[in-house]
């Protein structure tokens, strides 16, 4: 797959969140049930993920919490492996990242492109 049909595949299946451009970053942050199926989605497109930012919306407008994660391949990982052992590490850190009864809290992906 170019770059250009698989740039376009990420951002069609990031998109549906909201826009971060007003921060001058060209991604998308998702609530946390519609973050973890957007990774199986990446899963599948077979795009491992470098990391992420979280976000919080305040007055309907979303603030940067500061707290992030990242992934790097390892020495020899091939792709799938890190496909699978970034998708998996990203899933651990929103699953584990403290959203309890709240719908405040949102995520963006770095998709490896």
């Amino acid at each position: 797959m170019n770059d250009v049909i698989w740039s376009y595949s990420i951002d069609k299946v990031l998109g549906s969140g909201f826009s971060l451009e007003s921060l001058g970053i060209k991604n998308w942050a998702l609530s946390r049930q519609k973050i973890l199926q957007v990774l199986e989605q990446l899963r599948e497109l077979q795009v491992p993920i470098l990391g992420g930012d979280v976000y919080k919306l305040v007055n309907g407008v979303l603030r940067s919490t500061y707290d992030n994660w990242y992934c790097e391949p390892l020495p020899n990982e091939s792709l799938l492996d890190f496909v699978e052992r970034s998708i998996d590490q990203a899933k651990q850190y929103i699953e584990s990242y403290n959203v309890k009864k709240r719908n405040d809290i949102f995520f963006a992906l770095v998709p490896e492109v």
